[in-house]
């Protein structure tokens, strides 16, 4: 299963995206949305499962959860906006008990992916305002059956 994912659009899907996402399975959107119509958009490439962000408001907010957990190809994820650090995020998930595989999170604008305690942790970056002098990203992320390929795009 081919995942397209993404972040911190903040209102607009810029037009490389629908070309990098064109053809996956899934679209993975860990928050700051900033409208409504980025999702709808988005659906026109793949099924969308999104989480809402700290500048997401109404009516996001009401349909959207701040943090979703599920399973595709026997992977585990855990999907929110913020994270903190690795670290700190590692003992939210024991506190809850939840075990998972892969959290994928924004709100950095950064892509990154980095491990911690047997979990990856995956932010795309932002696909339409990246800071710090970095190019916006999204991200490709081949599951199969627990096996995980990360690829970043830069554009």
């Amino acid at each position: 299963m081919i995942l397209g994912l993404i972040s911190d659009t903040h209102g607009r899907v810029p037009a490389e995206v629908f070309k990098y996402l064109k053809g996956v399975d899934r679209i993975i959107h860990a928050g700051d949305i900033g409208d409504e119509q980025v999702i709808t958009e988005l659906k026109t490439l793949a099924p969308v499962i999104a989480v809402y962000g700290n500048v997401d408001g109404f009516p996001l907010v009401s349909h959207l959860d701040r943090i979703r957990f599920f399973t595709l190809e026997k992977t585990r994820f855990c999907l929110t906006h913020i994270i903190g650090t690795p670290k700190a995020f590692s003992y939210e998930l024991f506190r809850i008990n939840r075990e998972v595989d892969v959290v994928i999170f924004g709100h950095t604008h950064i892509a990154e992916k980095t491990e911690h305690n047997g979990i990856l942790y995956v932010n795309p970056g932002s696909a339409s305002h990246p800071k710090h002098g970095k190019q916006k990203s999204v991200a490709i992320m081949d599951v199969t059956e627990g096996q995980l390929d990360i690829r970043f795009i830069y554009y």
